[in-house]
């Protein structure tokens, strides 16, 4: 019967102690009745007191496994801002049983997990940043119990992301998980251990994971949750050391250092075994443990402790832990248990020891025969079994002198061995048991050892060509045939059996001698070391047939391992050692590469570490500058070091500042580990003298020179002054202005801007009349140091305003006072002494419009009156129907536009009738004739005077001419156009294209062609004809009676 109580306890009470009974082979049963969970919750151990045979402790953990419950819980609601991070808290019931956690939403779908969203151990739902898309109202943390089959749901959280009312900026890495910058796990060997790193930043940072003190090994560690976690499964003490994650994105790095320290609970390194003692023997029990810390031994009989009194004399424990029994004795028969404990754990182990007296025994057979070849080693078995262990003796041919020689060693089981045996060792053997009468004897028989007299020999042939290897081999007659295997690359290729001459000859078309990549260099040894410098030697691999050309020595720093192998030396292929240069403060590892015609070889194996010291750093960082862009700020910053030039640890920058006038000798100083150093409230574009030196634990680097750097600008204060306007031409114009004080740009004078606005797209020059275009705005730049400005490609005849500005890379200054001006009228150029026309379309006049002067094509050229250009259309009458016509527009002797028309209709045929006879015509012109003398008279008479009724004159109907005119029948005229009117010549007088004679219009058609005139023509030419007569052919309210009540317009075409 055996007895349970909780270990450490004061007292064994009732409440806290169950009975137990033994089943089997030292298996306790146990019944647990009337126990709390409170008491289950420790660790027990078996106490048996009765049975000398079984006295064994048992140690274990109890737990008593109750499902946890299900919590009220109220539903939580979260609101952040788009790009911030987050965390959605699972909070799991407490329970011994270790949970899994499952986050879901109300489809029971998994929340979908990525670099970005991830679970931590502690079952939260991290955010490293949010995004609209994540808002919804039913993240449910599912915990899951699979000891007791138990699924949990938590109540659902609402999560709603507000849109940013700026531009989402981007974040550098922070750690969520865990918060501090450096975390240490103790754990026990055997166990499995997670590292997590969960970390925020916009854009979502990658995770890397590194080992300080050693590489980390792919095969010791797996990554999980999107390497947010590094798994070591049976952690180990070579696992022990300090891990990094670092998380990296566009806006910077964070690091998190983990110190791993692996402890152990006591394991066996060696075990006592359970043997027969005679009386009177000396008996030895082996009991080794290890752990973390040491393990202590102690032994125990029985389950008692060592008697005093005898522990002190027949009982010896040694410092290693062997417990030591002299001279035993019957009574010395007992489980012997070894116990080593630490703070972590107790193991047990027992050894049965058997003090008896038996008779001797041997237990080999008699007559066994023993074969070996020569330089083999031979092993005679003579296996004896008795208490007192037995004694044997081994004779050969008679002679006991077998001990003497070194090559024969007696074993403790009885066993006798020889090594490399020879035809002298052939003979009898005899092993006896001393003080006994029992023997066996045995044969050793050695035959001759398998040679090959002529082995294949190094071929070097033509591939394609026949290349005949020859083995020839002896071997022991008494031997059966040997088997022969050949092998290629140590790839077996076949076996044959030799034949009786035991000659074997192979042949193989094979292609060989082709050179091939070198074989690493091997033995790489580090020697004569000095202030940054070593030798390296190597040995030479194969060359395959092709000679070595160069060596590559690469080395790898223990210290940045995530950079990899880096090369260090090329050396001649002829050299097999390199004197290598070296940084100081860095552990290095070196290895080398072969390289011949055909490649490279594989690394060699890497040497061993070799450190050197540290030392204050050589030189300093490199392009020192001011990047300072806010007002007020002075930003220094530089090209960061690299590591392997820091020379010592506790790297740091040295910065320093002061102004270039005003600050005295004293100098700012400020330490960090990287740039950039922002000091404020240094004033507006101020110059600072700014040097960073180079700082570790040994001193600091050489005395850096200074540079000149400048604070963050400001928009300029002030506008250019003076500014001024030359017109060169129409088109062009000189623009001067007075350059500004320097003080007031507040940053570097990168230049001016010139800004022109054309207020009206043409001047008004037209009665009544403005172009409708709309303001365009011109920007000009210019050099910091210029003064003037050339502006060509102006328009011609236009309104313009202009401002200008100083600016900086901060901004734009005020505008200067605009100054307006007037471009003069264009349409004309000097060249060679004539005025010609630009050539511009119709639709940008550059200037005053005159006129038009139109002509058709026909037998010769006729021309028109002149045409104003605030007229809109013009009708051309009397042309044949059916005919193609050219029109030419002419201004000032110059045509500056031309089209060509066709009429519409067909020409008809005049039948021959009465109105054409000599007769009819002979009437009509008498009859003409008579009309015209009645005329005559009547004009006469009403010349004289003659009377008439008033009242008919009153009561008669108004002539159509004495109509009084409407106002806006004519077009508004000012005094100045007129006179410009006046002023101006005749369009066509002066025509070389239009002739003397006016159109002559045909009388036997009345088909009246329309030209349309383009709009932005008709726009332009808007002013109304002067000085036409009323029965004109160009005057627009003409309207010819074969029009049938059309109106007498066309637009001309474009």
């Amino acid at each position: 019967m055996g007895l349970w109580a909780k270990v450490k306890s004061t007292s064994v009470y009732p409440s806290t102690c169950v009975t137990g009974s033994l089943l089997g082979d030292l298996l306790p049963s146990v019944s647990l009745t009337t126990v709390s969970p409170e008491t289950l919750l420790s660790v027990c151990r078996c106490l048996c007191l009765t049975c000398v045979l079984t006295s064994v402790c048992f140690s274990f953990a109890c737990f008593l496994l109750v499902p946890p419950l299900q919590q009220k819980e109220k539903k939580v609601t979260v609101k952040s801002e788009q790009g911030s991070s987050i965390v959605l808290k699972c909070n799991p019931p407490q329970s011994s049983m270790e949970p899994i956690i499952h986050w879901m939403d109300s489809r029971l779908h998994h929340i979908q997990l990525n670099q970005r969203v991830v679970v931590g151990k502690d079952g939260n739902l991290y955010f490293a940043h949010l995004t609209p898309e994540d808002s919804r109202n039913d993240y449910t943390c599912n915990v899951q119990y699979l000891a007791t089959r138990t699924i949990l749901a938590k109540e659902p959280i609402t999560l709603t992301v507000t849109p940013s009312n700026s531009v989402v900026r981007n974040k550098r890495p922070q750690m969520m998980r865990p918060s501090s910058t450096q975390s240490t796990y103790h754990v026990l060997r055997g166990q499995t251990v997670e590292l997590e790193c969960i970390v925020q930043g916009l854009p979502t940072p990658d995770v890397m994971w590194l080992r300080k003190d050693g590489e980390l090994f792919e095969s010791r560690t797996t990554k999980d949750m999107f390497d947010r976690r590094l798994r070591f499964n049976n952690i180990s003490e070579s696992d022990a050391g300090e891990y990094q994650c670092r998380a990296n994105n566009s806006q910077g790095k964070i690091t998190h250092t983990y110190t791993v320290i692996v402890e152990a609970a006591p394991y066996w390194l060696k075990e006592p075994v359970s043997q027969l003692y005679a009386p009177g023997e000396t008996v030895r029990l082996d009991c080794q443990a290890d752990g973390i810390p040491t393990p202590t031994i102690s032994w125990t009989v029985n389950g008692l402790p060592l008697p005093a009194t005898e522990k002190e004399s027949r009982h010896t424990l040694t410092a290693s832990g062997s417990l030591i029994l002299n001279e035993v004795k019957f009574k010395d028969t007992a489980i012997y248990q070894c116990r080593a404990s630490n703070k972590h754990g107790t193991i047990l182990t027992n050894t049965n020891v058997y003090v008896v007296e038996l008779p001797p025994q041997i237990l080999t057979e008699d007559g066994n025969t023993y074969t070996f070849a020569e330089g083999q080693k031979a092993l005679l078995e003579c296996e004896t079994f008795g208490s007192p262990k037995p004694q044997v003796k081994w004779m050969n041919n008679g002679y006991s002198t077998l001990l003497a020689d070194p090559r024969v060693n007696l074993l403790t089981n009885g066993g006798l061995e020889i090594s490399n045996v020879t035809h002298d060792d052939e003979g009898f053997y005899t092993c006896s048991v001393q003080n006994t009468n029992l023997s066996i004897s045995a044969e050793l028989e050695v035959l001759n050892r398998t040679v090959i007299l002529s082995p294949p020999q190094a071929l070097k042939v033509q591939p394609g060509n026949t290349a005949i290897f020859t083995c020839l081999a002896l071997v022991d007659p008494k031997l059966e045939s040997p088997l022969i295997q050949w092998r290629k690359d140590n790839q077996k290729l076949f076996e044959s059996s030799s034949d009786e001459n035991v000659q074997v000859v192979v042949i193989m078309i094979l292609l060989l001698c082709r050179p091939d990549r070198p074989d690493p260099p091997i033995l790489l040894q580090i020697t004569d070391p000095r202030h940054r410098a070593v030798t390296l030697n190597w040995t030479p691999g194969d060359d395959h047939n092709s000679p070595v050309l160069e060596y590559v020595i690469e080395f790898e720093d223990q210290g940045l391992k995530d950079r990899g192998w880096e090369q260090l030396l090329t050396v001649s292929g002829n050299k097999e050692y390199a004197a290598l240069p070296l940084w100081p403060n860095m552990s290095y590892r070196f290895r080398v590469i072969a390289i011949n015609e055909v490649g490279k070889s594989d690394p060699s194996k890497p040497s061993e570490i070799h450190s050197t010291h540290a030392e204050a750093p050589d030189n300093n960082p490199e392009d020192v500058r001011s990047e300072s862009t806010d007002p007020g700020t002075l930003v220094i910053t530089w090209k960061e070091m690299e590591k392997q030039n820091f020379n010592g640890p506790d790297f740091k920058y040295k910065v320093m500042w002061r102004k270039v006038v005003g600050s005295g000798p004293n100098w700012h100083t400020d330490y960090t580990t990287e740039p950039p150093v922002v000091v404020d409230d240094v004033g507006n574009f101020s110059a600072f003298e700014i040097k960073v030196q180079a700082v570790n634990k040994k001193g600091e680097g050489p005395e850096p020179d200074p540079v000149i750097g400048y604070s963050g600008e400001d928009v300029p204060l002030e506008a250019p002054m003076d500014v001024g306007v030359l017109l060169i031409n129409s088109t062009s114009i000189k623009v001067t202005w007075a350059a500004v004080e320097r003080e007031t740009v507040r940053g570097h004078l990168l230049g001016y801007k010139v800004i022109y606005l054309t207020r009206l797209g043409s001047r008004d020059h037209h009665r009544g009349r403005r172009t409708a275009e709309s303001e365009s705005t011109v920007v000009v730049w210019t050099g910091a140091n210029e003064e003037k400005k050339v502006i060509s490609n102006l328009r011609p005849y236009s309104h313009y305003v202009l401002t200008i500005k100083v600016f900086n890379s901060k901004g734009e200054g005020p505008n200067s006072e605009p100054l307006s001006f007037k471009t003069d009228e264009g349409g004309k150029n000097e060249k060679d002494g004539e005025k010609r026309y630009l050539g511009k379309s119709p639709g940008e006049p550059n200037g005053v419009l005159i006129g038009l002067c139109a002509s058709a094509d026909g037998s010769k050229w006729k021309k028109t009156e002149k045409v104003d250009s605030s007229q809109s259309f013009y009708q051309l009458q009397g042309l044949t129907p059916g005919s193609h016509y050219r029109l030419l527009f002419t201004y000032s002797n110059t045509t500056f536009w031309e089209t060509e028309i066709k009429t519409e209709g067909t020409v008809t045929e005049m039948q021959p009738s009465f109105a054409t006879q000599g007769w009819f015509i002979g009437v009509v012109s008498a009859v003409v004739l008579l009309l015209l003398i009645l005329l005559i008279l009547c004009f006469i008479k009403r010349s004289k005077g003659g009377k008439y009724s008033v009242k008919d004159k009153e009561d008669g109907p108004m002539d159509s001419e004495a109509r009084p005119m409407k106002d806006e029948t004519f077009g508004e005229y000012s005094d100045l156009e007129e006179k410009r009117t006046a002023s101006q010549p005749s369009l066509c007088e002066e025509s070389k294209l239009c002739s003397v004679d006016n159109l002559d219009f045909n009388g036997s058609s009345a088909i009246t062609t329309e030209l349309n005139m383009d709009e932005s023509l008709v726009s332009q030419f808007s002013r109304p004809s002067e000085g036409l007569p009323d029965n004109s052919p160009l005057n627009p309210t003409t309207v010819s009676p074969a029009t049938n009540g059309l109106p007498n317009s066309v637009t001309i075409l474009d």
